[in-house]
């Protein structure tokens, strides 16, 4: 009897023991439910349902443009000018098409570009340097960088303030180009006979090019003639106004490519071109206005003040009629002298004489001889001049 209430009692201390566990959580049942603080640890360790939102993405901010009150001229074409930062910067788009080149930079058809535009049109290469200030999808160029990277010539009118640029271009060597020099054309001969040339000579001499191959090109052509065949130069001297009212409707007519010699300060003069007459032959596409000097006074006859002062006042006045920059000098009867010729390399990039035969592409830029064409001149004469180039 002691030994089963000894046996009684163990049991009852081990059960009130189990139950004590089981009340402060430190043992559990096998199936029983998982206690809160797991159910939470739970939920915080298993894949979350909700969407993921993207960290926020910073964009660069773009560059403020405002317009500017400034003038700018390339080759006859107006650009809109910006400010950027305080720099006067131009659509890359506008740059190029003023230039005469296609939308991937190159200006002839051999040429290499001289400005490179990327492939997502997001930068412009020009040399070296690579700029890629865009605005609402168009690229922006640094005018000033870009010009001055480039070597292209300019001027600015210190009257108005407006600045004029033209290209520069390298000279393609060792190249025979014939130049055929006129003067007026008509068969009203006002004034010295011999200088008109015939207006049917011309047209048949002008089918005669068309049919043969030849390619009538301009003084900066000289840059890639490589595209051409037989390249010629057409060239007429003193500005007299039949070249507007016979010549010029030929040119349109062939569509072939001249260049006339203005004499500035005859402009608006009796039988003279009138500077609407002027500006509208440059902006044909066809005709290159150049420089006859102000005063068509014999170079070799004056001062080396007297010569700049005919050179300047002539790229004035040039330029503001038709906004480019003319860069090939006629001397006034074939005269020059040493003065001359080193002032004229400060404004232009030739110079042509009266006579002289062939030219050469090697030979010195500012001593281009030409064949003088008189209104006795017949087709088989000017063969002749053509022949002389092996063309």
């Amino acid at each position: 009897m002691r030994k089963l209430i000894g046996i009684l009692s163990v049991v009852l201390v081990l059960l009130v023991g189990v139950g004590v566990l089981l009340y402060t959580g430190v043992l559990e049942p096998k199936d029983a439910a998982p206690t809160a603080p797991e159910t939470a640890l739970a939920a915080s360790t298993a894949p979350s349902t909700e969407p993921e939102t993207e960290p926020p993405t910073t964009t660069e901010p773009q560059p403020e443009l405002s317009a500017r009150d400034e003038a700018v001229i390339f080759d006859g074409v107006e650009l809109e000018t910006y400010d950027c930062e305080g720099e006067t910067v131009v659509r890359a788009t506008d740059f190029l098409s003023a230039s005469g080149a296609d939308d991937g930079g190159a200006a002839s058809e051999s040429g290499a570009p001289a400005i490179a535009v990327s492939e997502d049109g997001s930068s412009v290469t020009v040399g070296q340097r690579t700029f890629r200030t865009v605005v609402d999808g168009e690229v922006y160029l640094p005018l000033d960088q870009v010009v001055s990277t480039l070597g292209y010539p300019t001027w600015v009118d210190d009257e108005d303030g407006t600045t004029y640029i033209t290209r520069s271009f390298e000279i393609t060597p060792d190249v025979n180009v014939p130049i055929l020099e006129y003067h007026a054309v008509g068969d009203d001969c006002w004034g010295y006979e011999e200088l008109f040339a015939r207006p049917d000579r011309l047209e048949e001499l002008f089918g005669f090019l068309n049919d043969n191959g030849y390619d009538p090109i301009w003084f900066e052509d000289l840059a890639h003639l490589q595209d051409y065949d037989k390249p010629v130069m057409l060239t007429f001297d003193d500005g007299y106004d039949d070249n507007y009212t016979i010549l010029f409707p030929l040119l349109k007519k062939y569509n072939i490519k001249a260049t006339v010699f203005v004499i500035t300060a005859d402009i608006g003069g009796n039988h003279k071109l009138t500077a609407d007459q002027i500006r509208e032959m440059s902006d044909s596409g066809l005709v290159s206005i150049q420089s006859h000097t102000n005063s068509h006074t014999d170079l070799n006859a004056l001062s080396a003040e007297e010569q700049e002062l005919e050179f300047s006042e002539s790229k004035k006045i040039l330029t503001r009629i038709t906004g480019k920059i003319p860069y090939v000098l006629c001397y006034p009867t074939g005269r020059y002298d040493n003065n001359t010729l080193t002032l004229a390399r400060k404004y232009y990039t030739f110079g042509v004489k009266m006579v002289g035969g062939l030219y050469n592409t090697s030979d010195d830029p500012f001593l281009v001889n030409r064949y003088y064409v008189s209104r006795y001149a017949n087709l088989s004469t000017v063969r002749s001049y053509l022949s002389a180039a092996g063309t």
